[in-house]
């Protein structure tokens, strides 16, 4: 279920139906598979959309479900630095098709665009943890979310159930728990069968990087971002490098992309970088979510660096970041929004709230709610709705004023998409 920390989810839809073969890829809503109000709201909206169709999918297409903690979490990182398991069942091949915004660190700093990438996964990432007696496939896997483009591709899926039914099989016919599996008695048979490669046998967990690799990185990092997920991986043994290199860098980008990711990690070692280069420039091209064919970063340099500003822990980045959000109304895109927000809810101070209340004044700021079926042809309006609770959801954080916040979050609390009523009701409950 949807929690307090942020409120994406990659786009859904419910399909039509041709005479014939074939099928209809649609991604126009937000939909939570566990709530039937949701469901209920997904099919009415559905049929107003196709109303001159055939028929409907039985099915509501979601990309995004929950996932259960496994005894294996697969993190963006682990598919980054390309991470390996002894207990490999599935290879999984895409790009980051993420149909949305992503939430993960490293893609706040940089983000591979198209780049296919082979991702495994473990059968650890299967096993709910301190349950025996049950497997996880599909959607529901132990994984980040923003794993999960690179993990939900159906072929991969088809593999992945395929090895799970073999394991579950083994387990019976054996009458042992789930966890006693002979893994490389299923590995060897997924070699025959061509589902795995040879060397998927010999494979063992990934160690720690060692030291000079993670020097290495830091020297490389500046170079189109390479080994920047190993440094947010081993961000103890970087930090200290990454203060050292900001230091010696001569070359103004180079301060800057150390001092973006210094912030990013709670340094304020290079704020003054960050402050001057946010002043220097007005509001760049951001983001808005469409969904469908959407692929790369889903916030802009400028929006980047104000993250990192806010996220590094000093009161000093806080004047530069409301003359921001001074800047910003509704005809700037999502993505500016969102990352002024997110600047300042890390940072949660009650002198922010002031400006968040009179932004979310501005015309066409706010409105975007649906709490009742009849408004559910607006569904397709994404951004709207994101950028109001997440600006909500700030001011409420950094202290609400005259209660607007709190207004925005109750008439959320009741919105018939899950998504948001979950979220707004996570963040209103939550210790301020």
């Amino acid at each position: 279920t949807t929690s307090a920390e942020h409120v994406a989810m990659q786009g859904t839809g419910l399909s039509p139906r041709a005479l014939g073969t074939g099928y209809h890829n649609t991604d126009y809503s937000f939909a939570d598979e566990s709530d039937p109000v949701d469901q209920w709201r997904m099919i009415v909206a559905g049929r107003q959309k196709y109303r001159n169709s055939y028929d409907l999918s039985p099915f509501i297409d979601t990309r995004e479900r929950r996932r259960i903690v496994g005894d294996a979490y697969i993190s963006p990182l682990d598919i980054i630095n390309g991470r390996t398991w002894h207990d490999t069942i599935s290879l999984h091949e895409s790009n980051f098709d993420t149909h949305g915004y992503t939430v993960h660190p490293v893609f706040l700093i940089d983000f591979p665009d198209k780049k296919d990438m082979i991702a495994p996964v473990p059968y650890r990432a299967l096993l709910p943890k301190d349950l025996d007696g049950l497997l996880v496939t599909g959607l529901g896997i132990s994984a980040h979310r923003d794993s999960m483009p690179i993990l939900r591709m159906q072929p991969c899926i088809q593999n992945q159930g395929y090895a799970a039914g073999v394991a579950a099989a083994m387990v019976a016919a054996d009458g042992i728990p789930t966890r006693s599996l002979d893994v490389k008695a299923l590995q060897q048979h997924l070699v025959e069968i061509g589902s795995l490669p040879a060397d998927t046998l010999e494979a063992q967990d990934s160690g720690k990087a060692p030291d000079d690799a993670v020097a290495a990185a830091v020297n490389s990092v500046v170079e189109e971002y390479r080994g920047l997920a190993l440094l947010l991986e081993e961000k103890d043994r970087a930090v200290p490098l990454l203060k050292t290199a900001y230091e010696k860098a001569d070359l103004p980008e180079h301060r800057l992309i150390y001092a973006n990711i210094l912030g990013m990690l709670g340094d304020a070692t290079g704020l003054p970088t960050l402050i001057e280069s946010i002043r220097s420039q007005e509001w760049d091209e951001g983001w808005n979510f469409r969904g469908m064919g959407q692929f790369g970063g889903s916030i802009s340099p400028l929006d980047s660096h104000l993250i990192a500003a806010g996220q590094s822990g000093d009161p000093k980045a806080l004047p530069v970041i409301l003359e921001k959000v001074a800047q910003l109304d509704a005809a700037k895109e999502f993505s500016h929004h969102r990352a002024v927000a997110m600047a300042l809810e890390a940072q949660r101070d009650p002198s922010a709230a002031k400006a968040l209340a009179d932004l979310l004044g501005k015309e066409g700021m706010t409105g975007h709610s649906i709490n009742d079926i009849s408004e559910s042809n607006r569904q397709e309006e994404r951004s709207e709705p994101l950028r109001e609770i997440i600006l909500a959801r700030a001011l409420y954080r950094c202290g609400d004023h005259e209660g607007v916040a709190e207004k925005i979050l109750k008439t959320y609390e009741t919105d018939l998409r899950a998504l948001f009523a979950q979220h707004a009701h996570a963040v209103l409950t939550e210790k301020r």
